[in-house]
């Protein structure tokens, strides 16, 4: 990027150590400090012209998230009111005076939203509530901690975000399961039929765990399920069919959705899928 900010003329009046000497915006970035000088970022924007704004994603709130191991509700509540406004508007809304100030509870509608968005605006919502709220009862799924890793391992199919995914995972492991170190381990292990056989297969519940598994199996079944859903025309083969697929899956009943699309006979159509998945998991226990 450093060298895209020079043309031929002024590259060949630097010297060669002034790629390393140049800028103490790139030194800081490459050592996990965030991002303060934005006109560095446009700069580099208007001179690549590419295909997409480096500044959204450099520049992104997620990455202040991040960078907090010890974040407060005034922290959380500063970095979410940096999203974009179609995003910031289902958390806040605006007192008397002009300031904005945290919505009392979202709307089925704003739950809607972040639950089918596959973008890192959503993640960061989803990965806000997971620091916000570290207490769950025992036998309790821990729902927003369960639509976090929903949500990054759709975006780690179908978008680039996949190329640091398993790097991401492992990161926001270690830097924020201090603050879960009390809480109860839940592991969710499934019975996945192989032939005559079954493959004992563990998912992970959680976004952020003291112990984290890895995700690249939960990755593959994904893509699997998925690819029998079109093969069965449940859903369009786009990108939007794929995203309504995966916005379909729920890991507690994962067992079900398994055996009900690989039956000789397959439901015709998501709604109806639904249904024969809730009267198992009601009636068949």
């Amino acid at each position: 990027m450093k060298r895209k900010l020079l043309n031929e003329k002024e590259w060949g009046n630097k010297d060669n150590d002034w790629l390393n000497k140049s800028s103490r915006f790139f030194n800081k970035k490459e050592a996990g400090e965030p991002v303060i000088r934005y006109d560095v970022i446009n700069q580099i924007d208007k001179r690549i012209n590419g295909d997409f704004c480096s500044f959204a994603i450099l520049c992104h709130p997620l990455w202040q998230l991040l960078d907090n191991k010890q974040p407060t509700d005034t922290f959380i509540n500063q970095v979410l009111s940096q999203l974009p406004y179609n995003y910031a508007s289902l958390l806040f809304k605006e007192n008397s005076h002009g300031q904005l100030i945290r919505k009392t509870k979202l709307t089925q509608k704003a739950k809607q939203k972040l639950t089918h968005s596959h973008d890192i605006h959503a993640l960061t919502c989803w990965l806000a509530f997971c620091l916000e709220k570290k207490t769950v009862g025992y036998n309790q799924i821990d729902i927003n901690q369960l639509c976090a890793i929903q949500h990054l391992l759709k975006m780690a199919i179908v978008t680039p975000f996949s190329s640091i995914t398993d790097d991401f995972y492992v990161y926001v492991n270690e830097v924020f399961s201090p603050l879960y170190s009390r809480m109860p381990m839940m592991r969710y292990r499934i019975l996945i039929p192989n032939n005559n056989s079954y493959t004992d297969f563990s998912l992970p519940m959680r976004l952020i765990s003291g112990n984290c598994l890895t995700i690249q199996p939960t990755l593959g079944l994904y893509k699997k399920l998925c690819d029998r859903a079109i093969e069965i025309g449940l859903v369009a083969n786009s990108f939007d069919g794929m995203n309504r697929f995966y916005n379909f899956i729920c890991h507690s009943e994962i067992v079900e959705l398994i055996n009900l699309l690989f039956q000789p006979i397959p439901p015709t159509s998501l709604k109806t899928l639904k249904q024969q998945i809730l009267y198992r998991l009601i009636y068949c226990k």
